[in-house]
């Protein structure tokens, strides 16, 4: 879990403590599909989101990698208990980045797991992960509070770029942003008292809230259903323009593997910045709720612009006008002091501080691992990861 985004998809171990009773050593074994039933069980029992046996199986059935990887990539690894029960999981997703001029395969863990009878064995998970041959760069963005220490001591460390520890939202929706918060806090009449505070709210960022700044009339703003071959030609500028930069792959492919379930669902948003007929800038929004507050909330996950003036904002003015169109609480940024997300952070007038810092990376070369500490490297956003699947 990340921080008081509540229960998540994320990455998720307590404290690996040894068990407190003496028991049989379970068994480490690659994951299989068939196992869906008892995986999903023990995420919901610690508290995960998690998602539907067709969207989990898509994440590697549909991968945009697949015909290069087969059967060799391990969809992630499974503790067993001597009666066939599964007391310990962790997911392990592919994916494809590019780095001056060559292609890095990265894993990304997903959703590990143990029951707390187990909890003193959690890190055999972790050592199978780290240790899979064939994969150039470790990609973590869904880092919890106890999960750090066991991330470190395997090598990884934290993004250099922007502050991840730190969210930027506008409030769209005042009353139901007001309720949500009463429910966090625990007052009493909440739905009563919302009404109020929604409208205290709502004066305070009339009197005190900075306009967006509008693009030149040369550029006008689509909204999309998918990503189509624009993103190809789209995607190849932005790696010309940027040769020395990590860049997870943003083909129409990928891009539409990765938003797959998202968009069937309805609770994802493209916009794009077109000028003379060519894409210049694009970003996407997903619908990424606290269930137990009741708080609806649109997440910003991904912005790239090939353009030399900066789009993002007339991009967030058409997000934000679909947010208060279609009853969303917050529009939201996770990272903050990000070159490319300066608007988000000068007129966004709301914060909040995660738990933990989310983002973490390894790479297997050392050589590359070195180079990418240089903050210059890294053009990060939650579309790394498994932050935004």
């Amino acid at each position: 879990m990340t921080g008081a985004a509540g229960p998540s998809s994320a990455i998720a171990i307590a404290d690996a403590r040894p068990a407190s009773a003496a028991r049989s050593l379970p068994t480490l074994r690659p994951a299989r599909f068939e196992d869906y039933p008892q995986i999903q069980r023990l995420e919901s029992s610690h508290g995960l989101l998690t998602l539907s046996e067709e969207d989990w199986r898509h994440i590697w059935r549909d991968h945009p990698l697949i015909d290069r990887l087969g059967t060799d990539w391990p969809i992630g690894w499974v503790l067993e208990d001597g009666e066939g029960k599964i007391i310990g999981s962790l997911a392990n997703v592919p994916s494809l980045y590019t780095f001056e001029g060559r292609e890095l395969i990265a894993a990304t863990g997903r959703a590990w797991v143990v029951a707390e009878p187990f909890r003193g064995i959690a890190l055999w998970l972790m050592d199978e992960y780290f240790n899979q041959p064939g994969v150039d760069l470790f990609v973590n963005t869904t880092v919890n509070s106890m999960a750090v220490d066991p991330f470190t001591a395997f090598g990884s460390k934290r993004v250099p770029l922007g502050d991840w520890e730190l969210a930027s939202y506008w409030i769209t929706g005042y009353r139901g942003f007001a309720r949500a918060a009463l429910r966090i806090k625990r007052a009493p009449l909440s739905g009563v008292i919302s009404y109020p505070a929604g409208a205290i709210l709502r004066a305070k960022d009339l009197a005190t809230m900075k306009p967006l700044p509008t693009c030149d009339s040369s550029v006008t703003i689509e909204s999309r259903d998918g990503f189509d071959a624009t993103f190809d030609t789209f995607w190849r500028e932005l790696v010309a323009r940027s040769p020395r930069k990590l860049l997870n792959v943003r083909d129409s492919r990928t891009l539409s593997w990765h938003f797959a379930g998202a968009l069937r669902a309805g609770h994802a948003w493209i916009f794009a910045a077109m000028r003379g007929g060519l894409m210049r800038a694009y970003c996407v929004v997903k619908r990424q709720d606290h269930p137990p507050s009741g708080l609806v909330r649109m997440r910003l996950v991904d912005y790239q612009s090939v353009d030399d003036n900066d789009l993002l904002p007339s991009l967030l003015d058409a997000a934000l006008r679909r947010c208060r169109r279609e009853g969303i609480h917050t529009f939201e940024h996770v990272g903050r002091a990000l070159p490319k997300m300066r608007a988000f952070d000068d007129h966004a007038p709301y914060r909040r501080r995660l738990l933990a810092w989310p983002y973490y990376f390894h790479a297997t070369d050392a050589s590359i691992h070195a180079r990418l500490n240089n903050p210059e490297a890294w053009n990060p956003s939650t579309y790394d990861g498994d932050a935004s699947l």
